[in-house]
């Protein structure tokens, strides 16, 4: 039997998976793949380089998916490794001038695009927005716990 609470979350769940869609079709347009969409925001956002196991913990993708990606985009000269003084085996993802390009030309655009979407709320609203986000993630994390 359907409850009120069942349609909300399916709706919630169908919104989530529409906004994941999203972006997943605006990787396909630029002829990348999900992962590695992510990976370049993040490298492009930041200033400072990320480790291998910082961009799992961030976008909690397997580490097996985050190095397939890495290793996919070493090889077109987007990325490069460098060691870290406290721990060789710790490698530093830094994008390279053609990563840096790239990043522009995808990431920027994108970057922009969520930004006039989010202005496109009250201040209100962007705070409460990502407040019950939150709550709702750690309330259904301790659950599933």
């Amino acid at each position: 039997m359907k409850t009120k609470i069942t349609d909300q979350l399916a709706a919630f769940n169908r919104l989530s998976k529409e906004m994941d869609e999203t972006y997943h079709l605006y990787a396909k347009k630029q002829e990348i793949s999900d992962t590695t969409l992510w990976l370049l925001y993040s490298l492009y956002e930041s200033n400072a380089p990320f480790t291998q196991r910082e961009l799992c913990s961030a976008w909690h993708y397997p580490p097996q998916t985050i190095n397939s990606s890495l290793k996919n985009l070493e090889r077109q000269g987007v990325i490069e490794l460098a060691s870290t003084s406290e721990n060789k085996k710790n490698k530093l993802i830094l994008l390279t001038e053609k990563g840096r390009e790239l990043a522009r030309k995808i990431i920027f655009p994108l970057v922009h695009a969520e930004e006039k979407a989010f202005q496109g709320m009250e201040p209100e609203e962007k705070e409460l927005l990502l407040s019950l986000l939150q709550k709702y993630v750690k309330l259904l994390q301790r659950e599933i716990s």
